[in-house]
């Protein structure tokens, strides 16, 4: 099974985290819930989390996704946009 780094990019350092998904679709889905949830404990806290994103790399370090928070809470996308930014895997860290 492929490995996936998530970088949170929040208000507070959050350490990456890597784990075995079955797929980058698998590997977006999780970073979705893992949002909403770090959305809500931000709203508690009373932070604004509309400005915080969740990086995806894949396990040689390109950068293969990339989870906005607004788009989680934006209207529903029209047929056929993206719910994501999906970016090319020329972005390499770590």
């Amino acid at each position: 099974m492929p490995k996936f780094r998530f970088e949170f990019i929040e208000s507070t350092a959050q350490p990456a985290i890597q784990v075995e998904m079955e797929s980058l679709e698998a590997a977006k889905a999780e970073a979705r819930r893992a949002a909403k949830e770090a959305m809500l404990d931000g709203i508690v806290e009373g932070m604004d989390p509309t400005s915080w994103v969740t990086k995806i790399y894949d396990e040689a370090g390109y950068l293969v996704a990339t989870i906005g928070f607004q788009d989680l809470v934006s209207a529903a996308p029209s047929a056929g946009q993206a719910t994501e930014e999906t970016e090319p895997g020329v972005i390499r860290s770590g």
